[in-house]
């Protein structure tokens, strides 16, 4: 399985028009699973879409205009549709978020968890 994103992992700058969304990490809210990876539940990303912290828009026209709109950002589980932590399928290595819905920005990481060891009591 593709390595797991977490709040950390960033995704790629963009431009549309007048307007440049810098790179950022995803943050939001991740959810807590039952899981426990290193002493502690795994948070995963997941969500049917999950909700990016939004990105400043930079504006580069002269005077600002026009307007450049608040870089909201979404991100779905698309890569992997096989496997379920808790019945959700997590944002993995591979997804993309959406900016303002429309524009692409591929993951580029940090991720998290290399290996998840199921049924081990070993942290």
């Amino acid at each position: 399985m593709p390595l797991l994103a977490q709040e950390f992992t960033r995704d790629t700058s963009s431009t549309i028009s007048n307007c440049v969304y810098a790179m950022q990490s995803i943050g939001g809210a991740p959810v807590p699973t039952t899981i426990v990876a290193g002493g502690a539940p795994l948070k995963i990303i997941a969500g049917d879409p999950y909700v990016c912290t939004p990105v400043p828009p930079v504006n580069t026209a002269p005077l600002g205009i026009p307007p450049c709109p608040a870089g909201t950002r979404t991100v779905r589980a698309e890569v992997n549709t096989t496997v379920l932590i808790d019945g959700k399928y997590p944002v993995v290595e591979g997804d993309v978020v959406k900016l303002l819905e429309s524009e692409d920005r591929p993951l580029t990481g940090p991720y998290q968890q290399t290996r998840i060891i199921i049924g081990s009591n070993i942290n």
